[in-house]
Parts: C-alpha cells; sequence; structure tokens
C-alpha cells in the first residue's frame, strides 16, 4: 500500500516540479524512503508504526532566476499560509511539512508551484501512555535511542531506500514515463510479549495504588511462570526503574535462601527454630536482628509464612558455618543476583551483591532476610519465578522467539516443597490479604527499610496464580507508603487486586469486537489495528496523531456508514 501511494503522489508531485522548457529531455529521480519495522504487541496490537510525511522547499535560486515583480502578491500569500518568511540567502527554505500532501498543495499558490519542491519522509508514531513509552522508546532521526526502539534498531531500521526515475520530452508539451522502479526495503517487524491492553489496566491501578497510599512511587510485573515472558511491566516513576533501579528485598527473598538451604541439606522441611524476638549475629558486636515479635519454638513452614528474621539468620550460621561465606555468595550468584537478566531493554543495571571479600562481619546474616544487597525488581521476580518453575530459572524477555537462558536452580522435590510454604503465608501467614476467593495463589512478602532510623519503607509481594489454566508470577512494590509499616497491609492486597484485574481481564473478552454494520460502535480507547478492522463496514475518517481514540463522530448507537476518529 505504501508503495502504490507513492508512485501516485510521485506522479502528482511531477506538476509541482520545476520544468526547464530549454530542453527537450528531462530526467527525474524521488527517492523513496525505506520505512521502520512497526512492532506489535503479543496480540498484533499495532504499538509503533512509520508513516509517511512530506516536506516542501522553496528553491530561491530558480525563483530569482524567473523573477517578476507580478509574484510578490503570490510570495506574501505563500508566506502568510504557511507562516514563514523567505530567506533569499539562503538557495531551499523549508516552508512546510504534513502527513497529507494535499495540506501543503491546498496552501501553494499557482503561480509558484513550479518553485516548490516537495520531499518524502517518514515520522515514527507510537503509544506513549500507561508505561508505553519506557519499554517502547523514542526514535530521533531513523534511530531508536531509548526502549526496544534502540535495543533493535538497526533489526528495525529501513534498509535500503527506493527509487523512482521518470522521463519525459517535448519542447512546450511534455509526456513522460516511469522507466525505473525500485522499491524500498524496509525494516523487520517485531513482535512483544507484553500485552497492551492488559498494561493499560495494570497501570491504572498502580497509579490508583499510588493515591490510596499516598505512595511514592508504585511497580507491578507480570510474568508468564514458565515461559518468562513479560505480560506487563509498570512504574509510576518516570524512569524504568523495575531494571536501573534497585531495592533491598527484605523478607521477599526468603524463600530463594530456604530453598538452596534445603537443597544443600542444611535444613530440612521438619527443621524447627527457636525465636526470641532477636539475635545477635556476631557475640562481640552489639548488633541485633529483631523480629516484630517473639515466634517462639516454630518450623520451617511457620518460619517463613510468618517470615521470621531469626530463623532466616539461624540457617545461615549453620550454611556458613559448614560450607562457608563463599557458599552463601553463590547461592545468590546463582538466581542471578549482581548479574544482567539481558531483558531487551537498554540501561539495565546489575544491582549490588558485594563479594565476600568485602563483606563486614555481619553480612552473612542480613543477606537472607533481605539486606546488604541491592536487586532491581526484574532480578528478584525472574528468580522467585524459578521456586514456581519447577526450580528452572528462565530469563525475562519482551520479544517473542528471543533467547532466553534457561538451567536449574534448585531440584524439582524442594521446588514443590516451598511452592507448599508459600502456599501457607496465603491462608495462614502474612499474605492472608493476597486472598482471591477460587483462586490458588502462593507467594511472600517483603519490608524494608529505605534508610535506617526512619519510617519509610520498601513494601514487596511475591506470588504466583493460575487464570484459565495459565499460570501467572507478579510483582508489585511500594515505595514509602505514608503511614503504614508492613508489606502485608500494603503490597499483599495490591497483589489481590492485580490478581482480579487479570481474571477481569481474560474472562471478559477484552480483545474481542463485536460489530453491527450500520450501528456506529463505542471505538473510544481503542488502537489503529482495531479501528482499521471496521474499514469493512464503515468509512473511516482520521483526525490528529496517534493509535489510541479519544474521541469520535457521530457518538456510538448513531445509524451511519461513516465515522470520524480522533486519535492521540
Amino acid at each position: 500500500m505504501y508503495i502504490v501511494l507513492t508512485v501516485i503522489i510521485f506522479i502528482e508531485m511531477l506538476s509541482l516540479f520545476k520544468i526547464n522548457n530549454t530542453n527537450s529531455e528531462e530526467v527525474l529521480e524521488l527517492s523513496i524512503p525505506s520505512l521502520r519495522g512497526k512492532i506489535f504487541d503479543c496480540n498484533e496490537n499495532l504499538l509503533s508504526t512509520s508513516i509517511p510525511y512530506y516536506v516542501a522547499y522553496f528553491d530561491t535560486r530558480f525563483f530569482k532566476r524567473f523573477y517578476n515583480p507580478s509574484l510578490d502578491f503570490d510570495l506574501k500569500l505563500l508566506e502568510s499560509r504557511f507562516g514563514v518568511k523567505i530567506d533569499f540567502n539562503k538557495e531551499f527554505n523549508k516552508i512546510g511539512e504534513a502527513y497529507d500532501i494535499d495540506d501543503i498543495k491546498r496552501k501553494i499558490p499557482s503561480n509558484l508551484r513550479k518553485f516548490v519542491n516537495i520531499s518524502i519522509s517518514s515520522k515514527r508514531i507510537s503509544l506513549l501512555n500507561y508505561g508505553m513509552d519506557m519499554i517502547i522508546g523514542k526514535v530521533n532521526s531513523s534511530n531508536g535511542i531509548s526502549g526496544i526502539e534502540k535495543v533493535y534498531n538497526s533489526y528495525l531500521k529501513g534498509k535500503k531506500n527506493g527509487k523512482i526515475i521518470f522521463k519525459f520530452s517535448g519542447q512546450f508539451n511534455k509526456n513522460g514515463t516511469i522507466t525505473q522502479y525500485i522499491p524500498p526495503k524496509n525494516g523487520n517487524n517485531l513482535k512483544l510479549t507484553i500485552d497492551s491492553l492488559l498494561q493499560k489496566n495494570i497501570y491504572k491501578l498502580a497509579t490508583k495504588a499510588k493515591k490510596k497510599y499516598n505512595a511514592e512511587s508504585v511497580g507491578i510485573i507480570l510474568m508468564e511462570t514458565k515461559t518468562g515472558r513479560i505480560k506487563s511491566l509498570v512504574t509510576t516513576n518516570s524512569w524504568p526503574d523495575y531494571t536501573m533501579g534497585y531495592i533491598e528485598p527484605g523478607s521477599a527473598i526468603k524463600p530463594i535462601f530456604y530453598a538452596a538451604a534445603l537443597d544443600l541439606g542444611v535444613i530440612s522441611k521438619d527443621s524447627t527454630f527457636l525465636c526470641n524476638g532477636y539475635i545477635y549475629p556476631e557475640k562481640n558486636l552489639s548488633i541485633k536482628i529483631t523480629d516484630i515479635h517473639p515466634h517462639g519454638l516454630i518450623n520451617l513452614k511457620k518460619a517463613i509464612s510468618e517470615s521470621c528474621n531469626i530463623a532466616a539468620v539461624k540457617t545461615s550460621d549453620k550454611l556458613v558455618s559448614k560450607f562457608g561465606k563463599e557458599t552463601l555468595y553463590k547461592i545468590f550468584k546463582t538466581f542471578n543476583f549482581g548479574e544482567l537478566t539481558n531483558i531487551e531493554l537498554p540501561g539495565e543495571i546489575k544491582g549490588i551483591l558485594k563479594n565476600p571479600k568485602n563483606w563486614s562481619k555481619v553480612d552473612w546474616a542480613y543477606l537472607p532476610i533481605g539486606y546488604s544487597i541491592g536487586v532491581t525488581p526484574i532480578q528478584l521476580i525472574t528468580a522467585f519465578n524459578s521456586i514456581l518453575n519447577d526450580g528452572i530459572y528462565i530469563s525475562p524477555t519482551i520479544v517473542l522467539d528471543s533467547y532466553q537462558k534457561r538451567y536449574r536452580v534448585i531440584t524439582s522435590k524442594t521446588a514443590k516443597l516451598v511452592k507448599e510454604f508459600l502456599r501457607d503465608v496465603i491462608e495462614n501467614g502474612t499474605g492472608k490479604l493476597a486472598k482471591v476467593p477460587g483462586i490458588d495463589i502462593l507467594g511472600k512478602t517483603g519490608t524494608s527499610q529505605i534508610k535506617p532510623g526512619n519510617k519509610e519503607y520498601m513494601m514487596t509481594f511475591l506470588g504466583g496464580f493460575s487464570i484459565k489454566d495459565n499460570l501467572y508470577t507478579g510483582m508489585v512494590w511500594v515505595r514509602n507508603p505514608k503511614g503504614y509499616g508492613l508489606s502485608s497491609q500494603v503490597a499483599a492486597p495490591l497483589f489481590s487486586e492485580l490478581i482480579k484485574v487479570v481474571k477481569d481481564y481474560y474472562t471478559k473478552n477484552e480483545n474481542y469486537i463485536f460489530v453491527t454494520p450500520g450501528i456506529v460502535p463505542n471505538v473510544k480507547g481503542w488502537n489503529l489495528r482495531q479501528i482499521l478492522v471496521l474499514e469493512k463496514f464503515f468509512k473511516i475518517k482520521f483526525v490528529g496523531k496517534g493509535i489510541y481514540v479519544y474521541k469520535q463522530i457521530p457518538e456510538a448507537g448513531s445509524l451511519s456508514n461513516e465515522i470520524t476518529v480522533y486519535l492521540k
């Protein structure tokens, strides 16, 4: 369609080009720009595309060559219509640009048409709402400068421009033909794992939660458990903190540590711990690690469900005594902490995982309770997902059919056991407020103090659930909710809301479009791909730039075969 349109436009443009009547034969060559590839979401909804764009230039040198005073009025009219002032010291003056060539043509006085050249370029239009701007990124001068546009720049970028050569002859009445046509080689299309409609709903949930808890920021990630494919990647921050920022995860990291300790034989499912509410990890130091309250004598299941710090520190003490600090360090390395996940977004950081040579005397005690370590949200959900995925680590991705690392980090037997413990967190522990009736949920809360001594907290919840036989792993994190001190009060109920959003989305058939020809549907919020389907039934007129419809004429329910849609 783009190629056919270009040929038609080229023929129309011949009337605008200058033709030197002193020669009996002329050859004009027009370059056809290659377009950047399109980006789609997992449901083939269009997220980013390049469209033809027209730029008009006034040829001052040619104008001066054929100047006569009768053209002065037309020149002022041209300047007024385009809102420019012609600089006769320049060979060419850019006077205007438009998506529709007719918008340019109608502004050019007929006597000046031969002095105006129109070139064809392209512009990138992308979905930038609901956090998609940080995923898709931006393009400048045909190159991706952020997001997926940057990472896949060479893949998406147009490969080679095409051209049309038009030869015409005759002294006064010139006739011409196209003598050569070479089509452009456009860039490759890319399909993401992101579900843009679900992303929209989850972004709204995050912004609602930020307001509800009076928090500095809220983030949510949704991943397919078995594939590592990211379905939604949301933050209310103005920058992608899910890959470029790190947090101390608090107790959310405990299941990962306990799973490794079980595999190493340091503890068993029948292990018990005596919790007095505090412990001094180093007898010669006054540093004390505390719990909210003493738990007494508890087993491993209860230690996890009630998030007992003392049990985790005692387990780490046994592990380090038996295997050394290097083994504790390797546990976190095995789950890819301190390393890039290599998700297809620029600027990802490794987080912080110090080498044992640089540990303080008590770092071995703080690591298992989620301190003395800095992890990115994408690292944390991916590591946690290994437990839900039968003990297999799979690197996260936002691009379909991309390469992903897969390797076993814990045994299948241990993964199954820890999942039972995580289910008890929801039924009897700190995750009770994450419950959704009728859905099997497992998860873990995590609370960490942002700065020692203050009452600012990072609250996280990691969990898994099933919707329509599909397994999902989710993570929510809330920075500094005012008036709250525990993740069980904030992140757990937010995770419950996340499950409800996902459930509603997949059970209400939001991907289906129902149309009765002749009766105008409500298309507000639809994207370009959905609107284009309507061209089978209606004549569609587009107004504005963008991908989503924010206004329509006539209103839904009207009897009409035509619809005007306004895009943003």
